[in-house]
């Protein structure tokens, strides 16, 4: 069942990615599988991994493996319109309607399986599927070991250990997609409050959600995330703003996927780490606070979700960056480059966001486009210009803003935001609440210079299409720094807070005014050459951090004793690996700013 769950996200995302790309390659190859799945449906219409002569087909993970597999044959059927595909799905959903009914479901991931159901329900219109669905969902409430169900989403408040993080990413969306199938209220509401507590208490100004030893857990500078929670988060989000049209749910998808997702992955894409936190000063086999290795930077580390979830976080944001309602209008969900094809309209989304202000669309072709914006939470003020002329927009109740009139082939819309500094007091369950500065969607970090280690008996060896062998290296990521030229080793120690330069705290009275933003020429790739950066005043705090430290430590007391002013540049969170981003508060002399 791991092994279906596996394979099924790896190919989802290959899937999404291949048809977002129009790769010809990834397309040939995802074709390939989804007719090797279909060649091994069996008779009976069950498609899944378990035999019935050796595996328990009511095992829990049979229905969350299985169902991981259905996305993938959905988002296939969905971008290619095989009614072959929808078919063998439609099959295997009916197996498990006969199969798993009534006592013979599970409580943990099972319930995932009403995901495909739902959305095949909504292709073949097939009730048996909706009944199913909602009977699952009651068996929920009466069997609710984890939190789960919907009723617990709505009756009772979010408790700390008592879910699988990134689960729960996934099983929180199920109430809003039978919502959106039945129309009970009820349903939406669940989802929508635990997503809101989630976000509220446990998730990092990133996006990222926290994941202490893999559950959830309150922030702090060191509370690690599960690269999983990445992907799951961001499809529950992208089905919540279709699902309701509120504009925040755009607002969380970026802000996960311009930050913390990005800052989790080596930047020549070979590497991800499978935990990573705010304050990350080593990346090793031995950092995590969790388990050892778990923060280590591994092309498939062997709790093997993750990896095969890094596939899957593009393609889920180029599926969420437009959405059409029932008029057939077209809304800008969240931003970046891209072109989008609606109602035999093209448009060119021409921007270098989130790392500039503005947003150019280019309608390449087509007539009469009615074309609506997502206005950021963050940005105070906007402006909208058609072909050169500012326009008057005022944003609907979910956040977005409608051109009043029709677009048409040759028309250009200029959309401006106005990004403000912001200076933050993360809300953190050690209570000594510490800086961090956002700008726009992006956080920004201090960056720490890496040292990229290979082990080299980890190391996987595979070989090219040419024949030639292909090395995916585990890295062991040290800080780089200058060590005093001292021949004696305490010495060394104690003057070795002096050389490194991430013992830094800020004034509690720093302001937006007081940074100043520096946008630099786009240069290669974006997430390895910063292409905007923070200049402020902060200062040294010599005693903040351990003189050898293993691992990151949550800062000791309130307030850092500091020595002196330093110049400090900060860069987009998504652009390190290394980092400091909760800066402690620097203990000044009353009347320092």
């Amino acid at each position: 069942g791991w092994g279906a769950e596996i394979a099924g996200n790896y190919w989802t995302g290959v899937i999404d990615l291949a048809f977002s790309l129009n790769d010809a390659e990834l397309i040939e190859k995802a074709t390939a599988w989804v007719d090797a799945m279909l060649a091994v449906q069996r008779d009976d219409g069950y498609l899944g991994n378990y035999t019935l002569k050796t595996d328990d087909i009511y095992d829990d993970y049979n229905a969350w493996g299985t169902a991981c597999a259905m996305r993938g044959l959905i988002s296939f059927y969905e971008a290619t319109g095989r009614k072959d595909v929808i078919e063998a799905v439609h099959r295997c959903m009916l197996w498990f309607c006969e199969k798993w009914a009534g006592e013979n479901k599970t409580n943990y991931a099972g319930e995932y399986i009403t995901e495909p159901m739902l959305f095949c329900y909504e292709y073949t219109g097939d009730e048996r599927l909706l009944r199913f669905a909602e009977e699952y969902t009651e068996y929920l409430c009466k069997h609710d070991v984890f939190r789960y169900s919907y009723r617990s989403f709505l009756d009772y408040p979010l408790q700390y250990n008592s879910n699988h993080t990134a689960g729960l990413g996934a099983q929180s969306r199920l109430p809003a997609l039978l919502y959106a199938a039945t129309g009970k209220s009820d349903y939406l509401k669940a989802t929508a409050k635990i997503l809101d507590e989630v976000y509220d208490k446990a998730t990092h100004i990133t996006g990222s959600p926290v994941s202490v030893t893999e559950y959830l857990g309150p922030v702090s500078s060191v509370a690690e995330t599960e690269y999983c929670s990445y992907a799951f988060y961001h499809t529950t989000y992208f089905y919540m703003s279709y699902i309701t049209g509120e504009a925040k749910y755009g607002d969380r998808i970026e802000e996960m996927f311009y930050n913390g997702a990005q800052g989790a992955r080596k930047k020549d894409e070979r590497a991800i780490a499978y935990l990573n936190s705010p304050n990350q000063l080593y990346a090793t086999v031995e950092s995590s606070s969790a388990v050892g290795d778990m923060q280590v930077y591994a092309p498939c580390y062997p709790v093997s979700c993750c990896p095969v979830n890094s596939v899957a976080v593009l393609g889920n944001f180029v599926r969420s960056m437009f959405l059409s309602d029932k008029s057939g209008s077209l809304y800008a969900n969240v931003y970046g480059p891209c072109s989008v094809r609606h109602n035999g309209a093209e448009i060119e989304e021409i921007t270098n966001y989130s790392f500039r202000d503005e947003v150019k669309f280019v309608v390449k072709s087509g007539s009469k486009v009615d074309l609506c914006l997502r206005i950021p939470s963050w940005s105070k003020k906007y402006s909208v210009k058609v072909n050169g002329n500012r326009v008057k927009t005022i944003p609907n109740a979910n956040g977005f803003v409608k051109i009043d009139r029709g677009l048409n082939a040759g028309d250009e819309v200029l959309l401006r935001f106005d990004a403000e500094v912001e200076i933050i007091r993360v809300n953190d369950d050690c209570k000594k609440h510490p800086i961090a500065i956002k700008r726009g969607a992006l956080v920004f970090a201090l960056p720490i210079e890496e040292m990229w280690l290979p082990i080299p008996e980890r190391a996987v060896k595979t070989k090219g299409k040419d024949g030639k062998e292909i090395v995916w290296n585990w890295y062991n990521v040290h800080p780089v720094f200058e060590e005093a030229p001292v021949r004696d080793p305490h010495e060394m120690l104690g003057l070795r807070r002096d050389r490194i330069y991430w013992n830094v705290a800020l004034s509690e009275k720093l302001t937006g005014k007081d940074v100043k933003v520096e946008f630099v020429q786009p240069k290669g790739y974006a997430w390895k050459n910063p292409s905007i950066k923070l200049r402020l005043k902060g200062w040294k705090a010599p005693y903040l951090c351990s003189p050898y430290p293993r691992r990151t430590f949550e800062p000791f007391g309130e307030k850092q004793s500091v020595e002196k002013e330093l110049d400090v540049t900060l860069v987009p969170y998504g652009c390190t690996n290394l980092r400091i981003t909760y800066f402690p508060i620097a203990d000044l002399p009353e009347g320092t700013v």
